[in-house]
């Protein structure tokens, strides 16, 4: 188990949430899926669901220094996703991955691994927060039990309104639901200009 990732949501995560929760472009991971690298959770027509565990694939992948041929992005999938101890030129010692061959490498896990899991903690929780009926605010998603639009919210968040103004213009909100709602922002458009995957076509 990867340092961060005990906790994380059950269920698929779209390719889009995927993207935004791993921080790297829907082009990225659909090349990977060409590639029969990454491989989703359930196909259904044009929908694909994923393990979230490949959110934290993507991310490692896309912070790595050095660019990795196909082959050794497939054995660290398998390493990543099938809690393996080792596979390939690939070991997991502790909160460490280990790369053998002519060109070492060693990558620590805890803090992506905490970054991504507070992520994933962030939309899970989040997700069961959100509620949407004609009645309140003409559909507009809103916050369980509030009139408080999660998109309104999140714009402001996304503007770097502080914290605890935040807190003070919407008491209701907790500082998860104020971090959820930055994060929905995100889910409902393009996710900016995301870090592509460093690929090497092998």
């Amino acid at each position: 188990m990867i340092v961060g990732l005990s906790e994380r949501p059950s269920g698929g995560l779209s390719l889009k949430e995927a993207a935004v929760l791993a921080r790297v472009t829907e082009k990225s991971i659909r090349h990977e899926l060409a590639a029969k690298i990454v491989r989703p959770l359930r196909r259904a027509h044009h929908h694909v669901e994923f393990d979230p565990r490949v959110v934290f694939y993507l991310a490692l992948v896309s912070s790595l220094p050095v660019e990795l041929p196909k082959s050794e992005r497939r054995d660290l999938f398998e390493l990543l996703t099938h809690d393996h101890a080792k596979h390939g030129n690939w070991t997991r010692e502790a909160s460490r991955l280990v790369r053998g061959g002519t060109v070492p490498i060693e990558v620590s896990t805890s803090d992506l691994g905490r970054t991504v899991a507070e992520r994933l903690r962030l939309f899970s929780r989040g997700m069961k927060r959100v509620v949407a009926t004609t009645e309140i605010l003409g559909g507009e998603p809103v916050f369980k039990g509030t009139r408080v639009s999660v998109r309104h919210v999140g714009l402001l968040a996304k503007r770097d309104v502080p914290m605890p103004e935040l807190r003070e213009d919407f008491p209701s909100l907790s500082e998860d639901d104020i971090a959820f709602a930055r994060l929905f922002v995100e889910l409902g458009r393009a996710p900016g200009r995301p870090r592509k995957l460093k690929l090497i076509r092998s």
